[in-house]
């Protein structure tokens, strides 16, 4: 879109990083931290650049450990789970990154998290496009002088992650219609279903059933959220935001099969195959239908779905069939993520497991350490490298780390007393 080359093409990363921050775009604040040449940076603008990333970790971390919540509650384990390693790996608060992985601990046993981590009973924003960094409901505020974009200018840079097609829609819809989508993407929910009502009956389109389903769902109205969601999908089959909405929406009321009825559906009409084969996955797994779930997650894969989740879950069932070789395969597809490794933690997990490659193990479990400093699970996971190599003296020293740090999940202390009892093993 030329406004958004014209606002970042000649601005310096920190200057982005202002203004995104200003826009409460947390993602990219933090994407743009990246780009910042901190050698090069004064001490002070430095320390407000530090304070801008740890709102911003923060911020996402929240709103997807919220959405993992309601993903969980929704039935949609996988969602669950990556919300939660992402809100992890967000959060820069000791915390908050121990509620996300307390999160994600209870998720593995079957449970809620012990704490609802949400204010409130609704769900999170579904928006078609809009990712976490769309969301206002935490941050700063934001100094009303540096509001300083238009309406148009402002929709271009909201929807710049939406696909164009998609995005063109929006831009081009009637003046009502699109102010009460930007009073969504500023968390005036009341305010935007009052806009939503003065939109033209000639103009209430899919898309317009689909935002005002949307809304129903955060005001935990699932039957009407339903009827729109239905209704949107009537009009335009086609609508992907309105089906992953409408499949949210059943799990969450209950209505399973019809969920599941409506994702074969759409696999006879070949409309949405990845996504359906991966919720058909998610819902065999639950069922504890492990060959039918591990059939339909790797025909996903094979539609070219990359979630993270998906495959983990698949490689999960491989090893427990035993086809440690296929599992393997599958995990080194998940990127390393930054992580300062050579591997994807959970590939070294597997390794760890399998009594292998210890040394790419240990790479990446430090890389993962690197990363957060504040996780006992990277360094439980060096020390178990470490005995599982013969080095019980550096292995002792970690463990010790270990046991005297204060609260700890239950699995991950287990684990550590397990460790211990090793250790004392002559």
């Amino acid at each position: 879109m030329s406004f958004l080359k014209k606002m970042f093409s000649k601005k310096d990363p920190v200057e982005e990083m202002r203004q995104l921050f200003s826009r409460q775009d947390w993602a990219g604040v933090l994407s743009a931290a990246k780009r910042i040449d901190r050698v090069e940076v004064e001490d002070a603008l430095l320390a407000e650049v530090g304070k801008w990333e740890e709102r911003a970790g923060d911020a996402l971390a929240k709103i997807n450990l919220e959405e993992g919540t309601w993903a969980q509650k929704s039935g949609n384990l996988l969602r669950a789970r990556e919300d939660y390693q992402l809100a992890i790996g967000q959060a820069r608060s000791v915390e908050l990154r121990k509620s996300a992985e307390d999160a994600l601990i209870a998720l593995d046993r079957g449970e809620l998290p012990k704490e609802d981590v949400s204010e409130d009973n609704d769900g999170p924003a579904i928006h078609a496009g809009c990712n976490s960094s769309c969301s206002s409901d935490t941050g700063p505020e934001i100094d009303p002088q540096e509001m300083d974009l238009d309406e148009e200018a402002r929709l271009e840079l909201l929807l710049a992650t939406m696909p164009p097609d998609l995005a063109n829609r929006y831009l081009t819809a009637g003046m009502e219609f699109r102010q009460a989508w930007l009073a969504v993407q500023d968390g005036e929910d009341k305010r935007a279903m009052e806009l939503l009502t003065k939109v033209p009956n000639g103009e209430r389109n899919a898309l317009f059933l689909f935002e005002r389903g949307a809304l129903m769902i955060r005001a935990d109205q699932l039957k009407k959220a339903r009827q729109d969601l239905q209704a949107a999908l009537t009009v335009e089959p086609d609508l992907f935001p309105a089906f992953d909405a409408l499949v949210e929406v059943l799990a969450a009321t209950g209505r399973i099969d019809e969920m599941e009825k409506a994702l074969k559906q759409n696999l006879a009409v070949e409309r949405f195959v990845g996504y359906s084969w991966g919720r058909l996955a998610e819902l065999h797994a639950q069922r504890r239908e492990l060959g039918p779930a591990l059939a339909a997650g790797l025909k996903a894969l094979d539609e070219g779905i990359t979630d993270p989740g998906l495959i983990s879950l698949c490689a999960q069932l491989q090893e427990q069939a035993e086809r440690f070789d296929e599992a393997e395969a599958l995990l080194m597809r998940i990127p390393s993520g930054g992580c300062g490794g050579g591997a994807h933690p959970l590939l070294a997990e597997f390794w760890l497991r399998r009594g292998k490659d210890f040394d790419r193990a240990l790479e990446s479990f430090k890389g993962a350490m690197r990363q957060e400093r504040d996780n006992p699970r990277w360094l439980l996971r060096i020390s178990q490298v470490y005995l599982a190599k013969g080095w019980r003296k550096e292995a002792s020293e970690q463990v010790q780390r270990l046991m005297s740090q204060g609260e700890l999940p239950e699995e991950l202390r287990a684990e550590i007393n397990a460790l211990a009892d090793q250790l004392q093993q002559k």
